[in-house]
């Protein structure tokens, strides 16, 4: 027995106190204080005992066994077969004392099994990342299952080849611990393997420049193969050649294209079976010097720049900036890049009235991304499609901007009622590229577009497939949560009739009294058109109501544009299915025929900011109205009493975003584009966007420790000496345009440094920047400067000629181990030490002393005679014990007796007070005094017959005798 707190044994001496305030004190109470006094001595004790921490102590020879299977990559699907097998066969070895845990392990480690005596094990499930193998992290998992008072072993089932950690480290742990560490060796099936090991380019190169980009391929075998270069997601070289068994190096010559970093992945493709793919790919990253260049997004990018500006959106724009020396590409919207690392190749991108619909998602997170964490410019130019109108709203694109969609003056939008008509038949239940079923983004959709709406707006749902139906009634918009809620009930089924929808939703429009009334048809067009067109038009010339059609599916009938020309709307085709909200919210916004505002103004100035000698300017003709952001700078604004933002621009993360409500064209700024401060305006617009910065002062580079990996910034100042106490941001960009925002802590002189996790394998960007502490911003720092980096494949899809060795029998070399291989029942052998099995006692001291207590006040409180415990006995018993009846018979029998004799003394007394009795008359009592005034004297009363004291009875009787001088 043993004790883990033997420091409280000291209060042990109050014992000697109890037995002393305890003892007892009354004679006739003697015993019932001295048991009280010994229980109390045993309850303290007990507890005294208890918080001492005791416990029992013996020998156990129970083994307990942690089997730790790698489930990496590296192993291969018949290895996890071979892996279970084992492992079942071992625990039909064990024994019934015994207890085994599985842990199942990759880049992390998870606990497939806890520690059990139940001899069946199910299937593998446990998913840990596979693409590394962290043999510590495992060991030490299995170290923290062991239960106590056991033997212990550890059984490692894998390869041997940890790519991070440091398992020799966990092998001294468990050695420290008393854990065995044995193994069994499993091997991938071999397959010919082909991994490309090293790309090479110069870390800089000029534009237009030619250089060579060298690449080494290992291959296993000798197979025919294609190598493929791509940058930026564009195909330089394909080249087929034939790999050698062993090392082969290749050189291509390639070209610099424009500035900024260029991102190159070498793809080598075998031809014949490969080991692992994932080891087929690499990057590298090379950064192109040049003037800086500006991305013009047009639909008119394949019209001339010359001979024909007036006919174009941006062609004005283009021959201001060309002269001004800005290198220009033009690209339609179509053709926007979607890597983040082929937009920094630009200072600034400029969108010239584009329409969200024109640009996907993807493209509007890239140019957010862009912007915010890469410091990039972002110009947009207005015109009749972009902005509200555009579809804008709860974009990425609107979140970049300085202004908002959606006007907050409700005064001066008019009333508008809008039908909802949706197409819920069986086809809305496919799922498109999204993942999500069609009618899932139609959903999407209505929310987005009841969210743009006015309080004092309207709006319905009907839901159509062979019958037609309200899903919400035409109400006020002012309970969104309602609407909200009741779209939400939309569910694909049926077949289509357009017909149906359309009629429940005319007959409520009919009625409806709103300035504004529009209906909205989402549908596939698969149903018959009887009718449709005249009823569109009908409604339209009878009722003012406007018709818009957005069509989906690869039918797309022509009746679906008749109805949406019938009814004076829009006729949209969602090319993807990923547009239909961007659209929704486009149209939500025509139907207000409130954005567009037209009519001759001249701009006011409305804050200094970067223009400059801007003093007049010609009148423009139009523009779309928006709400600023309240940190935006509004520079121009409207000169009517709403003062619209005309020129707005705001700092974005690490860059800027510049908002121009009016357009560049002959429409709307006829007048500016043959105005000589044209150019002059643009050229101070576009520049004030790029952020000029310096990163001559910062070294960056990535440190890959593992799985982790450590951003170092080494800053300097120009006379080379240490630049301290900076306050530096980082901006982490993954392949998947992924953003993760890092603070660098300052770890040396001139040194900050920040770790990260990486995820994904390929090029990653990085923009550090020093943050000005008076507000936060990294706009204006001197110190900036954006990196790449490439994140290879993990080790664990080497090449297995690349001369690594199991560490397996090193390990178990450590901990006395062995090679369990071919036998499992081995791994349940006890030869092990049997280890000590304590057992904490404080529990059921702490119990005995618990029910111990109501005794103590049982014996010190209660007066218990034998007559209670024989009526307890019979209360309890079925039938009343012998000597019990005996003793009731004996006292019956007493009563009765005692009674009988009562009443013949009574008798008597009454014959005796009689007249007569015995010769006695009244007369004769007192010779000289009447009869009449001398009372008779009273009888004596009998004495009562107490029964013979010998006999129980008697005893009782003689027990009630009254204790008096007459009775004495």
């Amino acid at each position: 027995m043993t004790f883990t707190a033997p420091l409280a044994l000291v209060f042990l001496i109050v014992l000697p106190l109890v037995l002393w305030i305890g003892r007892p004190r009354l004679t006739y109470r003697r015993g019932r204080d001295l048991s009280s006094l010994a229980l109390r001595v045993i309850i303290l004790t007990l507890v005294i005992l208890a918080l001492a921490g005791t416990q029992s102590v013996r020998a156990a020879d129970r083994l307990a066994v942690v089997f730790v299977v790698d489930s990496s990559d590296s192993m291969g699907a018949e290895a996890a077969a071979a892996q279970e097998t084992y492992i079942r066969d071992a625990l039909a070895a064990m024994r019934p004392d015994d207890q085994a845990a599985v842990v199942s392990f990759g880049g992390n480690a998870l606990v497939e099994r806890a520690m059990s005596s139940v001899r069946e094990l199910g299937a593998i499930r446990s998913t840990p990342n596979t693409g590394n193998s962290d043999l510590e992290e495992a060991i030490n998992l299995g170290l923290a299952l062991f239960p106590a008072g056991t033997a212990r072993r550890l059984v490692i089932l894998s390869d041997g080849l940890p790519t991070v950690g440091d398992a020799e480290r966990a092998a001294q742990r468990a050695a420290a611990l008393g854990v065995e560490i044995s193994y069994v060796q499993f091997e991938r099936d071999p397959v010919p393997d082909v991994a490309v090991t090293d790309v090479l380019l110069p870390p800089s190169v000029g534009a237009g420049q030619s250089f060579d980009l060298s690449l080494t391929v290992e291959s296993e075998t000798d197979t025919p193969a294609v190598i493929t270069v791509e940058a930026g997601g564009i195909t330089l070289s394909r080249e087929s050649v034939t790999l050698a068994q062993g090392v082969n190096r290749y050189t291509l010559p390639l070209t610099a294209g424009e500035a900024g970093f260029r991102d190159f992945r070498v793809i080598v493709t075998p031809s014949q079976g490969d080991g692992f793919y994932q080891n087929n790919q690499l990057s590298a990253f090379s950064r192109v010097v040049g003037a800086p260049r500006l991305l013009v997004v047009s639909r008119d990018a394949a019209v001339p720049v010359t001979g024909g500006a007036d006919a174009t959106e941006s062609g004005y724009l283009r021959d201001a900036l060309t002269a001004l020396g800005f290198e220009i590409d033009v690209r339609p919207p179509d053709a926007l890049p979607i890597g983040v690392a082929a937009l920094e190749a630009y200072d600034a991108v400029v969108l010239v009235n584009i329409p969200a619909t024109l640009l996907s998602t993807r493209r509007m997170e890239a140019l957010q991304t862009y912007v915010r964490d890469l410091g990039g410019g972002l110009v947009v130019i207005g015109g009749a499609e972009t902005y509200a109108p555009g579809g804008y709203f709860r974009t990425p694109l609107e979140a970049t901007l300085p202004v908002e969609m959606q006007l907050r003056d409700q005064q001066r939008i008019p009333q508008l009622t809008l039908a909802y008509v949706v197409d819920r038949s069986g086809s809305m239940a496919m799922i498109g590229s999204s993942g999500v079923e069609n009618i899932e983004l139609a959903k999407e959709a209505l929310l987005r577009s009841i969210e743009f709406l006015q309080p004092t707006d309207r709006a319905g749902v009907v839901g159509f497939d062979s019958q037609a139906y309200w899903v919400a009634d035409v109400q006020p918009v002012l309970d969104r949560f309602t609407l909200q809620a009741l779209i939400g009930s939309l569910q694909p089924g049926g077949g289509t009739d357009i017909m149906a929808g359309m009629r429940l939703a005319a007959d409520v429009m009919r009625a409806e009294t709103s300035e504004r009334k529009h209906i909205i048809l989402l549908t596939d067009g698969g149903a018959n058109d009887r009718g449709l067109v005249d009823l569109v038009a009908a409604l339209n010339q009878d009722d003012d109501v406007t018709t818009s059609v957005i069509a989906i599916g690869g039918q797309n009938p022509g009746f679906l544009e008749e109805m949406a020309q019938a009814g004076e709307g829009n006729y949209h085709v969602a090319q993807s299915i990923e547009s239909i909200p961007t659209i929704f919210a486009q149209e939500t916004v025509l139907a207000t025929r409130s954005y567009l505002i037209e009519g001759a103004f001249t701009p006011a100035r409305a804050d200094l900011g970067f223009l400059q000698n801007f003093t007049a300017a010609p009148p423009l003709y139009g523009y779309v109205a928006t709400t600023p952001k309240d940190t935006a700078q509004v520079l121009l604004v409207t000169p009517d009493a709403f003062a619209d933002p005309l020129l707005a621009a705001w700092q974005y993360g690490l860059g800027r975003a510049v908002a121009f409500t009016s357009d560049a064209t002959a429409r709307w700024a006829r007048d500016w584009v043959a105005w000589d401060g044209f150019a002059d305006f643009w050229n101070q617009t576009v520049r004030w966007s790029i952020i000029e910065g310096t990163d001559a002062n910062l070294e960056t580079r990535v440190i890959l420790e593992g799985e982790t990996a450590r951003i170092v910034v080494d800053a300097r100042a120009d006379d080379g000496a240490f630049l301290n106490g900076l306050a530096l941001d980082a901006s982490l960009i993954d392949p998947a345009l992924g953003v993760d925002n890092l603070t660098l802590q300052q770890v040396a002189p001139g040194r900050y440094e920040a770790a990260f996790r990486p995820g994904a394998e390929g090029a990653y960007l990085i923009s550090v920047a020093a943050v000005n502490a008076a507000d936060e911003s990294a706009a204006e720092s001197p110190f900036r400067q954006t990196a790449g980096w490439v994140l290879s494949y993990s080790p664990e899809y080497a090449l297995r000629t690349a001369g690594r060795e199991s560490i397996l029998p090193a390990l178990a070399a450590v901990t006395d181990g062995r090679s369990l291989a071919g036998s499992p029942a081995l791994a349940f052998d006890h030869n092990l030490m049997a280890g000590e099995a304590v057992t904490p006692l404080a529990p059921i001291l702490l119990l005995i002393a618990a029910l111990l207590l109501p005794v103590d006040v049982a014996v010190r409180r209660l007066v218990i005679t034998r007559s209670d415990l024989a009526r307890v006995r019979a209360a309890f018993g079925r039938r009343q014990p012998a000597d019990v009846s005996e003793t009731v018979s004996s006292l019956q029998a007493a009563k009765q007796r005692a009674q009988a004799r009562t009443q013949e003394q009574a008798q008597v007394t009454v014959n005796a007070a009689a007249p007569g009795a015995a010769g006695i008359t009244p007369t004769d009592s007192l010779p000289d005094s009447p009869a009449s005034a001398i009372p008779a004297a009273a009888p004596t009363p009998p004495l009562p017959d107490y029964g013979d004291a010998g006999n129980l009875a008697g005893k009782l009787l003689q027990k009630r005798r009254p204790r008096d001088e007459n009775h004495p």
